[in-house]
């Protein structure tokens, strides 16, 4: 077929990343290595050695930034001896930075369904936000996953998703319904400020306690 040529100055080419474990001296260490060469620890961070964690993209879990700096934390307060609580891999937040913008925590809706969950769900898009319609960027949608009551009721939130417009911003709400088990009703309560982009995360909760604002 027809194609296109580029003039660029290099080409650069990710395969993703592993980790080194094996210059690190563990050998006649208790520390374990998995088969693709992670080191195994428990959900403190701790390895099979006594005082030696491992965090980070040393260890098999979500290779993102943010997860590192969690399990340091999980790991020192461990270590100090103070009450803390393993990081929940299945909750975490994700952000993909390109345009529009990609943000996650918790399943899918599939996902949901799959480990035979029976689901609520809502969307709502930006193009009924006044902010997004402001800045000319109304392209995107807001979806939330919560797990449905006995009686039909939308109940805990389970996952948002969302994209659009700086949606890497606005997850924090979104991942503090996922990661304290909140449920519809309860995040209803919040008050969002207007115009903003972040009330479109607030119409969609609402929504799915049979009242909404703009839809």
């Amino acid at each position: 077929g027809e194609g296109e040529r580029l003039d660029v100055d290099a080409v650069v080419v990710s395969v993703g990343r592993k980790p080194f474990a094996d210059l690190l001296g563990l050998k006649g260490t208790a520390v374990q290595l998995s088969e693709r060469g992670f080191v195994d620890v428990d959900g403190y961070c701790a390895t099979g050695e006594q005082g030696v964690y491992a965090v980070g993209d040393l260890i098999n879990t979500p290779q993102l930034a943010h997860v590192a700096y969690a399990e340091a934390i999980v790991a020192v307060k461990h270590m100090l001896g103070e009450t803390v609580y393993p990081v929940m891999y299945d909750r975490v937040p994700w952000a993909i930075y390109c345009h529009p913008e990609v943000a996650w925590a918790g399943p899918s809706e599939e996902e949901a369904r799959a480990k035979g969950i029976d689901v609520v769900v809502a969307k709502h898009q930006f193009r009924s936000n006044s902010r997004a319609m402001i800045i000319g960027e109304a392209e995107g949608l807001v979806k939330v996953i919560a797990k449905k009551n006995a009686d039909g009721s939308a109940g805990q939130v389970l996952g948002v998703h969302m994209v659009g417009p700086w949606v890497t911003e606005q997850l924090s709400g979104g991942y503090l319904a996922v990661n304290w088990e909140a449920t519809v009703d309860e995040i209803a309560e919040f008050l969002m400020p207007h115009p903003s982009l972040s009330e479109l995360f607030g119409e969609t909760v609402l929504s799915m306690t049979g009242r909404s604002i703009n839809a």
